[in-house]
């Protein structure tokens, strides 16, 4: 069981997330090439390619279940990354893809302050948990919303099951994604004359 954990938490884990929210947006507004390379340059690849370069040099014991102390500096590089690529993606005018971005950064940055307070939550709950209230903003059909549910449920039991988390942790990433996204893309959706769920 443990290996399908471990699959379940490499798939989906916060970079796919915001691969498929990224899929999302570009239903409501199709983006350009650059947009996504942006994005997963922001999103997926600098933070690989810095999350490889931790385990080089020891700084990180599992790409799995990460102890508070090395989410850091995984988290501070995030908000960077997440963050110039949301400059860029604005730049591009691909409002829906930027908001997205936006939120991303968002929830990176208070992942940060609650772990830099001395708390730890999970990261990949507030992912899935973000991708779902992301959907549930875009008014998305019932298809796409139970799909990020059942996402959400299979990362909360495999995160339970490798032991990263305690429940507390859980639920705790999974409302700071889950509101906190959608209460941010909806603010910044009927901003740009967006259509939002329940405004």
């Amino acid at each position: 069981m443990q290996v399908v954990y471990r699959a379940i938490s490499y798939l989906l884990y916060p970079g796919s997330m915001a691969v498929l929210g990224l899929g999302f947006a570009h239903r409501i507004h199709p983006v350009s090439d650059i947009v996504w390379v942006w994005f997963l340059l922001g999103s997926v690849v600098f933070p690989l390619v810095s999350l490889a370069l931790l385990i080089r040099l020891g700084k990180v014991s599992d790409i799995f279940v990460f102890k508070r102390e090395q989410r850091h500096v995984l988290y501070a590089l995030g908000i960077v990354f997440s963050g110039i690529a949301s400059w860029f993606i604005f730049r591009e005018n691909a409002i829906p893809a930027m908001i997205w971005s936006i939120n991303n950064t968002v929830v990176l940055a208070l992942l940060f302050v609650i772990n830099f307070m001395g708390y730890k939550i999970s990261a990949h709950m507030a992912g899935a948990a973000g991708l779902l209230g992301w959907v549930m903003s875009l008014q998305m059909a019932t298809a796409p919303v139970f799909s990020a549910f059942l996402m959400v449920l299979a990362v909360y039991g495999a995160r339970k099951g490798l032991s990263a988390h305690s429940h507390f942790e859980l639920l705790l990433g999974f409302c700071l994604g889950l509101f906190v996204t959608f209460a941010l893309a909806c603010l910044l959706l009927t901003h740009y004359g967006i259509s939002c769920s329940f405004i």
